[in-house]
Formats: C-alpha cells, structure tokens, sequence
C-alpha cells in the first residue's frame, strides 16, 4: 500500500494583502504529477485544506479542480479530515456525492464514531486499508462549560474529551481489524498539536484552543497504527522519534519567518512487515526573503537578488543609523522590472520614535491578537487579578469566535 501524507494547504491565503493562488495551483499541479509518477494509492489531507471558514470562488475552484484531476491519476482514494480554519459545514456539505468519486471526507466530529472509520477497498471489495479520520475537535464537541470554571478544570476537561474521542475511534478500527483475516492495516489521521511538536519561530499557526496550547499526549497513538498523519504544524517533524508519527508541514512557507522551512510531502509504504516514510521536498517557484542590516548590506543583498533573476517576494528590515528619507523609492527603482517585489519595509529609526523600549521590533503585523489585548491591559495599567479575569473572559470570546462556523444553519 502506497500512501501520501500533506496537510495544511490553507488555499485562500494571503501574505500582507498578495492572494497566494498562482504558488497555490503550480503545488498542486506538482502534487498530482508526483502522485501518478510515485504511483500513489491513497492521498490523506490532515486537515487546514482552506485558510478561511468562508473561502473564496478562486480557492473552491482549485479545491474541486484538484479533486476532480486526481480521477486521471493512479490514486482513486483520498481522504480529507477538517481543520481549525476549515468550515464543517461547507467541507461535508458535497460529501454525498464525493463518496461516490472514492473521495472521504470528514470535517467535523460525528455523531457515531464508527462513521470515523473508512474502510479503503479495492477493485475487488476486499478492504486493504482502514483509516481513522478524526477532525480538528472543537471544544464545543469535546466537552461541556460550566460557569466559574478555572483554566485547569477547563483543560483537563478538553485533554480528557479529546483523549476518550480518539480512543473510542481506534477501539472500533482495532475491532474491525481483528475480524478481518486479512488484517488491513490502519493508518489514522488527526489536526492537533501532539506533544513533542515543535512549534517553530514566527510559525504563522493559529492556537487551537485559545489561551493555552494543550498539547496532547504522544501515547495517546497506539504503537500497533501503521501511520499517523498530522495536520496543524506547519513545518515537516517526526514526534518522540517514532518514524510512523509525523507532520508533514504545509506545501507554502506561509510566512517570511518559515521561509526557511523545507516544505515535503510524505510517502508512506506499507507492507506485511514494515512502513517505511520517505519525504520529497515540495519546489518553490516563488521565494520569500528576509533582507536585514544597513543600506550597505541591503544594496548588497538586493543586486544578488536581481542577478540571481528568480521570482521572489521580499521583505526590508532598515537597522542603519543613517536616515534614508527615500528609502523605499530607492528599493523599488533597483527592482523595478525584475520579478522581485518588496512586500514590506521596516525602518528601526522611526520604530524607536514610534514604539516602546520595551516593543523596539514590534509591529501590528508582528503581533497576534492576544498579544494586542495584552498591550492594551499594560497600557491602561490594568494589574493583578483583575487582568486575569479579563484575559480569561477574552480568551472565552476568541474561541467561541474562532470555532464559529459562519456555513451552518440551525436545525427547526
């Protein structure tokens, strides 16, 4: 059995106010060949497919584009689970009629468990493979609210309702496994932030549960699943050093400061004895670039760029002591009729008339919205306990905010 594991498209997303749909098509593009040259059987998408719960024409158009292309290929199974920034609702919304195109999608958690519980078959019915689909689980699914509850009870509460969920799935695929007496395999598929994962420096990655990270136990994936694919972290990691347990990142650097980040789609091999997991490293047609340090170094930096002749989009972080009046009209007129273009400009000098000793690098783009609430509480020189209980009821309003799903309609 042939498998590819990649998560985290977020289709729909833009970086300071460029949409991302030309980088977005050519990775899909890309993945489609990769499928038929790899001779992929079944494709998992673990969760994230849009960046946004009511995603726009263009990214439903590369959404249902891929999905129908994927019939021309050698992979006649895929299964999608919803992420954090998915919509439920508008991810099951065609899944009556995707099933029947081998197309498995789960966006939400199920009423039954079993319906979290795919059997893959092939031309012959016989079941090959059996796949636990569980969803990014809402709080509000996992767990129910009581009034005055403290931080802890609220997180052992969503641990232990996350716990039980996953549990109950693989107690049925395990089940449905020992009746088999060919034994299929079991691959599982999740959106969480597992222990062990490393959330890496500027990882442009919403909290799933605001006001605390909630990490969940790596154990809580039984040794005897073949593989567990991983949605949620946007760089390719391995958890506790088990092989069979991975990220595997998102197709974009979704940010400059992953820019860095080597981004790879997952092939997995199963056999009777083994599952081995070989990454291919993702081609980016479109580079993000960090240019840092005086007028000197930057000049340096941007004539490198231009001769170099790749598409790129850039941003300027000025830290010379020199004032440049025409700083970004200079930038543009040494890339002017390249395919470089300069995203944003940060200027250190007027940063310092502009900010706090204690924020000198600190920009709205750089902070979250937590962070901004934070600013605010400093600011209106809110202190002890009584910014506790603010930051407490802001977070309870962010996440109610964030799991809000804009596509449902309420049941008369």
């Amino acid at each position: 059995m042939r498998i590819l594991h990649t998560s985290d498209w977020h289709l729909g997303i833009s970086l300071m106010g460029h949409k991302r749909y030309a980088e977005q098509r050519e990775f899909l593009s890309w993945l489609i060949s990769t499928i038929n040259t790899e001779q992929i059987e079944v494709l998992l998408v673990s969760g994230d497919v849009f960046d946004s719960a009511l995603p726009g024409s263009r990214a439903q158009e590369l959404y249902y584009e891929f999905l129908w292309q994927m019939k021309q290929t050698s992979c006649q199974n895929i299964v999608i689970i919803g992420g954090n920034h998915d919509s439920p609702t508008f991810l099951n919304a065609p899944g009556g009629l995707l099933k029947h195109l081998g197309i498995h999608v789960v966006g939400s958690k199920t009423e039954n468990p079993s319906d979290e519980v795919l059997l893959i078959k092939n031309a012959e019915g016989k079941c090959v493979l059996i796949v636990c689909a569980v969803p990014y689980l809402r709080e509000r699914d996992i767990r129910s609210i009581e009034a005055y509850e403290s931080i802890e009870q609220k997180e052992q509460k969503l641990l232990a309702g996350i716990t039980k969920h996953y549990q109950d799935v693989f107690s049925i695929a395990f089940d449905v496994q020992a009746k088999d007496k060919n034994h299929p395999p079991i691959v599982a598929l999740g959106h969480l932030f597992a222990s062990g994962g490393c959330l890496q420096e500027g990882e442009a990655v919403r909290e799933l549960y605001i006001g605390n990270l909630l990490y969940v136990p790596a154990d809580l994936f039984p040794a005897e699943i073949n593989y567990v694919a991983l949605g949620h972290l946007h760089s390719q990691q391995i958890i506790k050093g088990r092989d069979n347990l991975r990220y595997s990142g998102s197709p974009l650097p979704l940010s400059f400061k992953e820019a860095d980040h080597e981004k790879q789609v997952l092939i997995i091999d199963i056999s009777d004895t083994q599952t081995t997991v070989n990454p291919i490293t993702i081609p980016q047609n479109n580079r993000l670039l960090s240019i840092e340090g005086n007028w000197d170094a930057i000049l340096s930096e941007l004539n490198l760029i231009v001769e170099q002749g790749e598409p790129c989009w850039i941003e300027v972080y000025y830290t010379g002591d020199e004032i440049l009046p025409s700083l970004k009209e200079d930038i543009e007129s040494i890339i002017s009729g390249t395919d470089v273009e300069l995203l944003r400009l940060k200027n250190e000098r007027i940063m310092r008339r502009a900010l706090s000793a204690t924020a000198l690098n600190e920009s709205l783009d750089d902070l979250s919205t937590i962070q901004v609430f934070e600013r605010c509480l400093q600011k209106h020189g809110i202190d002890e306990p009584q910014s506790l209980e603010l930051r407490n009821c802001y977070n309870e309003i962010m996440q109610m905010l964030s799991e809000s799903d804009p596509n449902a309609e309420e049941a008369k």
